[in-house]
């Protein structure tokens, strides 16, 4: 580029925001609070959804704090809202009941990439937060959260594993930072592609304030609308999909007594994800009792009261990159239970109980000590407040512009 920029003068950013179009799990939600740092900091953001660019930030709490952030700076926000929200509705659709769509839309988004790039000045960076970028002519950064796909491709489905065998491998030689969210990532990613270590850069993922230690009397009213109380609850939070393992959860509370399951249930806090049949088959018995309570996906502003109320976090996980929800409950002062995947061992350190993904036994012994041992959890919960102030959304941003910079000449 002809121009020069100072280290610190605003950014002409470019940003893909198709994982801001469905419910917000753990990709949508760094996007989002990315996006809505940048903005707040007075840089220029552009987002991508597929059928277009925009500049508001869809997705609940960061849209509602973006679109105050732009209506204060006179950026126009006419009708931006409305076609985010269609280009959501199509997307969904097409995933349900267009057949291939994952074949031939890449080529549409494409499309539509580049006619919207030519209608407006371009960016001086463009980030793609969900693994593949587009194809862009100037600076490109992405992010990998992980190679689960490579590692475990038994827990992903069949057309994403061909998109990501496809482009995926391409897209990792034409960009020209790659952000990884965990050393375990970077050493992953390092070990199944060919990529130089000097390209990928490590930024871990962050916290929201939102995310703190409750009292009783702050949780109640969104406790009482799923029908739980304070401290009376094991929360397993993320998408329901197998590399989540909450098979190993569920068998884990089913050896509790049954008046113990009574009193403390397991909450299951997530989307439906994918190849789910056998979980579903072995929640029936659970459910009916009510000892399982499926909540599906929450709400952005219940999720912080529905993490500080629960007695301990449970996350068994067979594969991470990070764990945003481990890090979540941490920060609320409660006791997080994770498998031994390295990424939780490298997030939690010393502040969480860690058992192997397929040692039920091994996750039962340890709810009954959460339920049963108030001292530990004290003295987890304050280990992991401690531990959580070490990351912030703040943090992720500005080693992020740092990214950014690097390639901006």
């Amino acid at each position: 580029m002809s121009e020069t920029f100072t280290a610190d003068a605003p950014l002409e950013i470019a940003m893909g925001g198709r994982a801001l179009l469905t419910p917000l799990t753990g990709i949508g939600q760094y996007a989002s609070h990315l996006a809505r740092e940048f903005v707040e900091r007075g840089h220029s953001l552009r987002l991508f959804y597929g059928t277009h660019w925009s500049s508001t930030i869809a997705g609940g709490q960061a849209q509602a704090q973006s679109t105050a952030a732009s209506a204060a700076s006179g950026a126009p926000l006419a009708g931006a809202s409305v076609r985010t929200s269609f280009a959501g509705a199509v997307k969904r659709f097409a995933r349900a009941y267009v057949p291939g769509v994952y074949r031939f839309m890449p080529h549409v988004e494409q499309y539509r990439f580049d006619s919207g790039l030519r209608r407006q000045r371009t960016p001086q960076v463009y980030h793609d937060p969900n693994f593949i970028p587009f194809r862009f002519r100037g600076p490109t950064v992405t992010t990998v959260h992980d190679v689960s796909w490579v590692r475990h491709p038994e827990c992903h489905p069949a057309h994403r594993l061909a998109h990501l065998r496809a482009n995926f491998p391409r897209a990792l030689r034409h960009a020209d930072r790659v952000i990884v969210v965990s050393e375990f990532v970077k050493q992953e990613l390092m070990a199944c592609f060919p990529v130089d270590e000097s390209r990928i850069d490590v930024v871990y993922n962050g916290v929201t304030e939102r995310f703190r230690p409750h009292t009783r009397a702050e949780t109640a009213d969104v406790l009482a609308r799923y029908d739980l109380t304070h401290g009376g609850y094991f929360a397993a939070v993320g998408t329901l999909e197998p590399r989540k393992n909450l098979q190993t959860a569920l068998a884990a509370h089913l050896r509790l007594p049954q008046a113990v399951r009574r009193t403390m249930p397991l909450a299951l806090i997530g989307v439906e994800g994918w190849l789910t049949d056998s979980l579903h088959a072995a929640l029936s018995a659970s459910l009916a009792d009510g000892t399982v309570r499926k909540l599906g996906y929450v709400s952005d502003d219940d999720i912080p009261a529905l993490t500080a109320g629960a007695r301990a976090i449970v996350y068994p996980s067979i594969y991470e990159g990070f764990g945003l929800p481990v890090l979540e409950a941490m920060a609320s002062g409660v006791p997080a239970l994770c498998s031994t995947a390295p990424a939780l061992r490298e997030v939690a350190g010393p502040a969480a109980l860690f058992c192997e993904p397929a040692d039920v036994e091994g996750f039962t012994e340890a709810m009954r000590e959460l339920i049963d041992d108030d001292a530990l959890c004290a003295r987890l919960g304050a280990a992991g407040a401690e531990r959580a102030r070490r990351f912030s959304w703040s943090r992720t941003a500005t080693e992020t512009l740092a990214v950014y910079r690097k390639v901006v000449n």
